[in-house]
């Protein structure tokens, strides 16, 4: 960590969001169901034909723990676990980016503003991204293709105008999930990474390093990309552009797993694969050709990480999660995504307006939290969504029904997505859920 990161605001106790309604919970049989339809059937608000055949199916959702009281999921949900932006058709990929670019045109109309109180609010499109931790609780739980629509009103935003500072917290096992190890180093290594790599739109671009800037609260934390605006979420272009960032993390991944442990694949579940000898760790790091000051981070990571020996693990596997989030990590490539436009025009210029808009890739080791849960908001640049901390009434809930019922006619009228023969939902009730 760079010496200024205990200085670094954060609000890691402040955004509280409450949970659903209790007759609206999670049911036992929806938690173990083998199939995502089957566990979203309840919270269904549309299904979409993503033009790409029968080979992926996806579902726009009512998320069963909001991130917000105005959020909601766009999902692949066939029955084979697609967790990566290349196990989806390049259509399906389109769709899901059209649907986000959709979600912040929708917050933007006056006539959405001003029926739902979104004046001053702020706006997150996340995507997690860990196919291979399945064994501790992972950044990307379901492992399905899945994005985020995340808008927080003014007045949920009110408790971030008070904020911390990272080296207050006084809890270690809390700041290392949510300053993860690889937070500053693992955003240089992509950085480097991607040095070369065509970006393929116009205007776009890599934004060179500048700790200090995410130190006073400046500018979100992780690799950033810089794009013009809002509506290159429409083009091809960018989808074409998330799968080859995919395949550069996952390549790097990979070169980093296999100079500190000379394995290539992950390790089966419940296991960790070796530390090679420091030394030897030392001199596959040097021979990858990152810069100087990432390739002493990487040593100076290696000289603290300790190896897990399998009776270890095994008493991990039954212990809290907390234990497990703490001792185990997590395999690569893991990492999460976040569209976010700065706020620089004041609360009540439309967020689609934006001339600029960061594309923030956020590697992770150890954290558990993805991108929807641990992000950048109020120009705090760690912020920690609390969920479950109580629960919404019925009639805000309904309130939220309204809201997404709203979009999603918006987004299939507006985005040209195609819903088949399917309608848009209504939410009836919390037994039978949106019919």
């Amino acid at each position: 960590m760079p010496a200024c990161a205990g200085r670094m605001p954060v609000a890691w106790q402040q955004l509280t969001i409450p949970g659903v309604p209790a007759e609206f919970a999670l049911s036992q049989e929806e938690v173990d169901a083998p199939l995502p339809l089957q566990r979203f059937h309840r919270r269904i608000i549309a299904l979409l034909d993503a033009g790409a055949g029968e080979s992926d199916s996806l579902a726009l959702v009512d998320k069963a723990m909001p991130h917000a009281r105005y959020d909601l999921m766009m999902s692949e949900a066939s029955a084979r676990d697609k967790p990566t932006p290349m196990d989806v058709c390049s259509a399906t990929g389109e769709t899901l980016w059209r649907t986000g670019a959709a979600f912040v045109r929708f917050v933007s109309e006056p006539e959405h503003r001003m029926a739902f109180g979104l004046d001053g609010g702020q706006l997150h499109l996340a995507m997690n991204c860990d196919p291979a931790t399945r064994d501790r609780e992972s950044v990307q739980a379901a492992k399905q293709f899945h994005l985020h629509l995340l808008y927080w009103t003014a007045r949920e935003l009110e408790p971030l105008r008070s904020a911390d500072r990272a080296g207050r917290c006084s809890d270690g096992r809390l700041t290392r999930q949510l300053l993860d190890p690889m937070s500053f180093l693992g955003a240089r290594i992509i950085r480097e990474s991607l040095a070369g790599m065509p970006l393929g739109i116009d205007g776009a671009s890599v934004l060179a390093e500048d700790v200090n800037a995410v130190c006073a609260g400046l500018r979100p934390l992780g690799c950033l990309i810089r794009l013009p605006g809002w509506a290159v979420l429409e083009l091809p272009a960018f989808e074409a552009l998330i799968r080859r960032l995919h395949a550069r993390v996952q390549e790097t991944g990979a070169a980093l797993q296999a100079a500190f442990t000379g394995a290539g694949e992950p390790p089966p579940a419940w296991h960790r694969h070796a530390l090679l000898p420091l030394a030897e760790i030392v001199r596959r790091v040097r021979r990858l050709g990152y810069s100087s000051g990432a390739a002493d981070g990487l040593v100076a990571l290696a000289a603290r990480l300790r190896d897990l020996p399998p009776r270890s693990a095994s008493v991990l596997r039954h212990a809290a999660p907390g234990a497990r989030k703490h001792c185990m990590t997590l395999n690569q490539p893991c990492y999460s995504l976040n569209l976010h436009a700065p706020v620089h025009n004041g609360p009540r210029t439309p967020l689609i307006d934006a001339d600029g808009v960061y594309l923030i890739v956020q590697t992770k080791l150890f954290s558990g939290t993805g991108g929807a849960g641990l992000l950048t908001l109020n120009g705090i640049p760690s912020v920690r969504v609390m969920r479950g901390r109580g629960a919404f009434s019925e009639r805000a809930w309904r309130g939220r029904a309204d809201f997404q019922r709203a979009f999603a006619q918006y987004a299939l009228r507006k985005s040209g997505i195609d819903a088949g023969d399917a309608t848009v939902r209504r939410l009836l009730d919390f037994e039978r859920g949106w019919v």
